[in-house]
């Protein structure tokens, strides 16, 4: 099946008047409305003819109002200046993508053009062709999906791309994943890169869609909606959404950057807009409840990033509790958790929302000392290794593994231990910590010593990862440095820890073992010890 989707994506190449159709015709309206036909491109040409058919049930979307196409695959919106028109990829239909693995799926409508003075944005507008067509490729989907999930990638630099291209990229290229997302913070307020990141990624082979975050502004532009421009001449919109198998995706910019001078890079909050509002509400008002809703945003919904104002924070949580079976993935922390929203955070649904605060590529922004390749180790501020993850979905369930970056999979704890431990009589118990990098909140966690030890009960206490204070305390006193120190640490919401008596028999080295269990996943540790007389 993967070959199978590579082979369609280079038949898409091969007809570059389907970018052309769908990337970039940005127009100035001739009415207050654009009309125009979604279908099967049976002949991959990017263009309706009589050897196509006409998509009944397809929605579409001007980032407000939310359209399906009759019988005859019509549909009329209503045209919006600077905002996108664009179709919503259906279940087992793919849209074209670009030789970066971009999908391009949309129109970009702009009279005056989107632009900050730094960055090249979004070019003013030329004129609507009279009907605007929306090509679709057949393409079957499992039921059980598989996403590739990025959190920030977030490079200054093009050295900072070819860290990623040495400790993430390789051992993804072949990946199983059915196409990749990337949870914002594409770059470090370069927007330079953009193409430099796409790039690179595309090197994994899937389709990657991207979701916008607050590092990816040109902080030059005149109000939140320009500062968007090199975006838009990249990605395309800003807010969008697709499905995927049994999952119906929605993307938003939840950046609501207030525009002040002074410090432009930390002058936004949470929030989304009425736009976008009504667009989240028209989509969850659409799709099937039997469907699972993923939310992909930058800031997680419960983050130190306040929102706007209450009301929206609200009224957001009362959209999401109309749908059950409802996901939030974000980013933007550099820390990687699971967060159950409840009514205290006056989330009105039966039962919480599962939001997971995804850990990063970048993970604490490429510092730290590097390694013999000189790629930082990049320790994320909770003790977490940077890495990426997977999402999978089917039917009835779904579940999210971590990776860490250049370790087996199985590698998913540190643990903290003493290296000695000395055998006598003072009774002093010794502390044994465990950061468990994706265990759930709720997660049975049990330590024992040795072979014949009994397993004992592991306590979470949110508190800061041993190693990271250790290593950060390690490089605060060097100096002349040709790279980037880590700093700032916070405590990690997956620690759990246990305390035992040593009484040992015999000196010599023994095993600690830690296993940990939650509804998704069992995980497995050990650590050395040296026991010694005094």
């Amino acid at each position: 099946m993967k070959r199978f989707f590579n082979a369609i994506f280079v038949l898409l190449f091969l007809f570059p008047v389907v970018q052309n159709d769908i990337c970039r015709i940005s127009a100035q309206a001739q009415s207050n409305t654009i009309k125009g036909v979604v279908y099967h491109d049976r002949n991959y040409n990017g263009k309706l003819d009589s050897r196509d058919k006409p998509l009944k049930g397809v929605a579409l979307s001007n980032g407000r109002d939310v359209v399906v196409t009759n019988r005859r695959g019509e549909y009329e919106l209503p045209v919006r200046d600077n905002a996108a028109i664009f179709v919503i990829k259906p279940r087992n239909w793919m849209v074209a993508v670009d030789d970066n693995q971009v999908p391009r799926y949309y129109v970009m409508h702009s009279r005056e053009g989107l632009s900050g003075d730094r960055y090249g944005g979004l070019p003013a507008s030329g004129e609507l062709p009279g009907s605007l067509n929306f090509p679709l490729y057949p393409s079957k989907e499992p039921k059980k999906i598989k996403g590739l999930i990025f959190g920030d990638t977030q490079p200054r630099n093009l050295q900072e791309i070819y860290y990623a291209s040495k400790a993430i990229l390789p051992e993804l290229i072949g990946t199983d994943a059915n196409f990749g997302v990337t949870l914002g913070d594409i770059v470090f307020n370069d927007l330079s890169l953009f193409n430099d990141v796409a790039g690179s990624l595309s090197v994994v082979g899937v389709p990657m869609w991207y979701v916008p975050g607050n590092h990816d502004v040109d902080f030059t532009a005149r109000d939140r909606v320009a500062g968007r421009g090199a975006w838009f001449n990249t990605f395309g919109p800003n807010y969008y959404s697709f499905t995927y198998g049994p999952a119906h995706f929605v993307v938003l910019d939840n950046i609501y950057w207030t525009g002040e001078e002074d410090n432009p890079y930390s002058n936004y909050t949470t929030g989304l807009g009425e736009d976008q509002m009504q667009f989240l509400e028209n989509e969850i008002n659409r799709i099937d409840k039997k469907q699972w809703l993923v939310i992909l945003a930058h800031i997680p919904s419960e983050a130190s990033t306040k929102w706007i104002n209450q009301e929206e924070k609200e009224r957001f949580y009362s959209l999401l509790s109309r749908h059950e079976k409802t996901i939030s993935l974000a980013a933007h922390t550099h820390r990687h958790f699971h967060h159950f929203v409840g009514k205290e955070q006056n989330y009105p649904g039966e039962g919480p929302l599962h939001m997971v605060s995804v850990g990063t590529v970048c993970g604490a922004w490429w510092t730290g000392a590097p390694d013999i390749y000189g790629v930082p180790h990049a320790m994320m501020r909770d003790g977490t290794p940077n890495g990426y993850a997977f999402l999978h979905i089917d039917e009835k369930d779904w579940s999210l593994e971590w990776k860490v970056a250049r370790k087996p999979e199985d590698f998913q704890m540190h643990i903290s231990i003493p290296d000695v431990i000395t055998i006598d009589d003072s009774g002093d118990k010794v502390k044994v910590l465990a950061n468990i990098f994706n265990a759930m909140p709720d997660a049975e966690v049990k330590m024992r010593v040795g072979e014949e030890g009994e397993w004992v009960d592991m306590e979470c206490k949110s508190q800061k990862d041993p190693y990271r204070v250790a290593e950060m305390e390690r490089e605060e006193k060097m100096e002349n440095l040709s790279w980037i120190k880590m700093t700032g640490v916070v405590a990690s919401r997956h620690i759990w820890e246990a305390e035992f008596r040593p009484e040992f028999d015999n000196p010599g080295f023994y095993s600690i073992y830690v296993k940990a269990k939650d509804r998704w996943h069992q995980f497995e540790g050990r650590q050395i010890i040296h026991v010694v007389l005094p």
